[in-house]
């Protein structure tokens, strides 16, 4: 197998989780996949000493289950989820459409839930190259060209690249502590160009998590693979300004690479790209309610090596550009209710569709002391230092 393969296979089990003895691996992929499932099982039972279970998914769902690298039957239930996803063949776009659920998902358009349960287990989720994937980036883009790209931004081939879970959550504690040091919900996001400048708050009792993820057993992992971004709810009422980017984006399958967006009472009023964008942004704004409304800010330094990388064409990762905003809904984790009826009446958009916008780092973001006065939270691509 490709050497790529295996830098990744060890990049996932010592930076994303880091494997026990103790630890079960369930490996969930498509037939395509099996040789890199069976690297990673392989990976596993040299550090855990266990073996895996592989499951087999055809058109998503789980086919049948069987046991490798075990000299014996495994008793024990996984301790590890893995998820190894292939990008799929978009449908046809039809403007004014208004999408499925399971559409939405292959346009990666669709929004988690708003409540999900406390995790049992770390789950890990792995962007496969394929062919598909590989078109959405550029027309001679091969999957050879898309794992090098996969490479340089999760730094595989270098010793960079392969630190430890628990130096990922030292950096963590560290930005985590400086996000959260100002108590102010109103913030201001403007650039010195005056292309942005967008007045929202957040949702009261809502903090920066970042993508370090925990399970109920306190046990932290990394779900889409790398660690430093951040995020934070904010109130579906409350955008007001204007933005403009130039970074691209898709929306419904079409790269969208210039556009600018109004918001009034937390969502667009109006935008202006060119005549095929507007197509899909309009239609993505119709999709229902809380669609157009800015549901969450995410937040990456420059230090990232993706900030050489145009776009990835993988939601998670495209959100990696500095500041980003996300319409339609937040990620779960940033949800301090207990149920849904709750974080709607406080705020907090639901959709079942989400976009993300990326605005990049020539941003200045500033949070209300609660005195009329504003302190620099994050400034050019840097998160400001208050320990």
């Amino acid at each position: 197998m490709d050497y790529f393969y295996e830098l990744y296979a060890r990049y996932i089990l010592e930076r994303t989780v880091e494997l026990g003895e103790d630890d079960v691996l369930s490996i969930n992929t498509a037939e395509e996949y099996v040789p890199f499932a069976r690297l990673l099982a392989k990976e596993a039972k040299e550090r855990s000493g266990n073996g895996s279970y592989l499951v087999m998914l055809e058109k998503g769902k789980a086919r049948e289950a069987v046991e490798i690298y075990s000299d014996y039957m495994i008793e024990k239930a996984p301790t590890v989820f893995i998820y190894l996803q292939g990008r799929e063949e978009e449908p046809e776009f039809i403007d004014h459409k208004l999408y499925s659920a399971r559409e939405a998902q292959l346009f990666s358009h669709l929004s988690d839930p708003l409540m999900l349960p406390e995790a049992e287990v770390a789950f890990i989720t792995v962007p496969m190259p394929n062919k598909v994937w590989a078109s959405k980036l550029y027309e001679s883009c091969s999957e050879k060209n898309l794992s090098a790209m996969i490479s340089d931004f999760l730094l595989l081939g270098s010793g960079n690249g392969q630190g430890k879970l628990k130096e990922a959550i030292s950096v963590e504690k560290y930005d985590l502590a400086n996000l959260n040091s100002l108590k102010g919900l109103k913030a201001h996001l403007y650039s010195d160009d005056g292309l942005t400048d967008l007045s929202f708050s957040f949702i009261p009792s809502s903090r920066f998590k970042s993508m370090i993820f925990e399970t109920k057993g306190k046990r932290r992992f990394i779900p889409h693979l790398f660690p430093f971004s951040y995020f934070r709810a904010v109130d579906r009422y409350s955008a007001k300004g204007y933005i403009s980017t130039s970074m691209p984006f898709y929306a419904f399958g079409h790269l969208i690479t210039n556009a600018s967006f109004t918001f009034e009472d937390g969502r667009i009023a109006e935008f202006s790209a060119d005549e095929e964008s507007a197509l899909r942004l309009n239609t993505y704004i119709e999709q229902d309610e809380d669609a157009p409304r800015l549901a969450e800010l995410d937040l990456t330094e420059t230090f990232t090596e993706i900030a050489d990388i145009p776009y990835f064409s993988y939601p998670e990762w495209d959100k990696l550009r500095g500041i980003t905003l996300t319409l339609g809904s937040a990620r779960s984790e940033s949800v301090p209710f207990a149920n849904e009826d709750e974080a709607i009446e406080k705020g907090f958009a639901n959709s079942l569709f989400t976009l993300s916008i990326p605005l990049g780092t020539d941003l200045t973001l500033e949070i209300e002391d609660g005195n009329g006065d504003y302190d620099t939270l994050y400034s050019d691509g840097i998160i400001e230092d208050y320990q």
